[in-house]
């Protein structure tokens, strides 16, 4: 009896959702105490929203100016480049292969003095000294994303532009959400090789081999929420697809509660026949005190999820790396029935974490909207 009963807590233990110790403060902000603080790097400017890792490069960008960095030692990341552009919004999802990169601005405000939507190419391969080499008025939108290795790219609200030639990049007459019963779409996520994946209600999983000429392979239950991010990671051959919402909460005192901003697993299962993703697990940020990863209100940005990334190593689960605004980053554990719970935790001082990008399987950047980006230590199991 004295064994069952050892056996019964032990499983009653497992089902609890424990939060990470608290290793205590460092000079960036808590962590969890698998976590490890290691530095900050400034940006030029609050709204650093748009990161990405191509090879050893980190494009990243904001509403003034966008920068690269050489990672080849990727704790101590080195600038290369900062190039001021004056005031253009919103660029988040910053593409690149490496050769060229996509700025897009979107005029969020009806006959206001915000900038006309347009998109910009860059020349990078130079790292030090990159070089505006196209432009296309009325083809920004909020995010532009890079398909068939920058020759194509999809805009979120359904653009397509021809960029064979970047230096003349062409606006298609039609959208690649023609035809298609969506909400809210914000971004698109080329999974694999002609296949691309919509953050919209429903998700979207299109063909397109032919980048001009769409057509939809598969879609996923409704969400019901605003789907901020989707990923599919294994290059599309993952079980689970993810995604994470947002509630943008620019108040002082912003509790969370069952409208957050959540991060969700789905099962693929069936996708190559046209059955629709299902949807697995939800996990919201809560409010609790500085020392377990989850500041009591939302404070400044208020508690969602943001952009995030799956640690190198997810297969079939594992780590996720996940952007919590005011509750910082947070690295989310995704086990092999799409449960979620969390492994650590980095809050920073008076920052709001937007996005996570791994350079290494150990080592995260936490891109901060307020502060720049901190270099992280995951010390915890992949």
């Amino acid at each position: 009896m004295k064994k069952l009963l050892s056996l019964l807590a032990a499983a009653l233990m497992g089902l609890m959702t424990v939060p990470p110790a608290g290793a205590g403060p460092s000079a960036g902000g808590l962590t969890s105490d698998n976590v490890e603080w290691v530095t900050h790097v400034p940006f030029d400017v609050a709204t650093a929203t748009g990161a990405t890792i191509i090879g050893k490069y980190m494009y990243v960008t904001s509403w003034r100016n966008f920068s690269i960095y050489d990672l080849s030692d990727p704790l101590a990341p080195e600038q290369v480049a900062d190039v001021p552009l004056g005031f253009m919004m919103e660029n988040e999802d910053v593409d690149s292969n490496g050769e060229i990169m996509l700025f897009s601005e979107q005029n969020f405000v009806a006959g206001g003095t915000t900038p006309p939507n347009a998109l910009h190419v860059w020349n990078v391969e130079d790292k030090s000294n990159p070089v505006e080499i196209g432009t296309l008025d009325g083809a920004g939108q909020h995010t532009m994303s890079c398909l068939d290795n920058c020759k194509w790219a999809y805009g979120s609200d359904g653009n397509i532009i021809d960029l064979r030639d970047p230096t003349n990049p062409k606006l298609l007459p039609n959208k690649w959400t023609d035809g298609l019963t969506i909400s809210s779409p914000h971004d698109v996520n080329e999974v694999a090789p002609g296949r691309v994946m919509s953050s919209s209600d429903p998700l979207v999983v299109l063909n397109t081999k032919n980048p001009a000429k769409p057509k939809v392979i598969t879609t996923s239950e409704p969400n019901g929420e605003f789907i901020h991010t989707s990923k599919w990671p294994s290059r599309g051959k993952d079980r689970f697809a993810l995604t994470a919402g947002e509630t943008w909460l620019p108040v002082a005192d912003a509790r969370c509660d069952d409208t957050s901003g959540a991060f969700t697993t789905w099962s693929t299962a069936g996708w190559s026949r046209g059955k629709p993703f299902k949807k697995l697990e939800v996990y919201r940020p809560p409010s609790g005190t500085y020392t377990d990863g989850y500041p009591p209100s939302g404070n400044t940005f208020g508690c969602s999820t943001h952009w995030f990334e799956p640690n190198p190593t997810f297969h079939n689960g594992g780590i996720v790396g996940v952007a919590f605004f005011n509750q910082g980053a947070h690295f989310l554990r995704v086990d092999g029935k799409g449960g979620i719970t969390d492994e650590g935790w980095f809050v920073p001082h008076a920052g709001n974490s937007a996005a996570i990008e791994w350079p290494t399987k150990n080592i995260a950047y936490s891109i901060d909207l307020q502060r720049g980006f901190d270099v992280l230590k995951y010390n915890g199991k992949l």
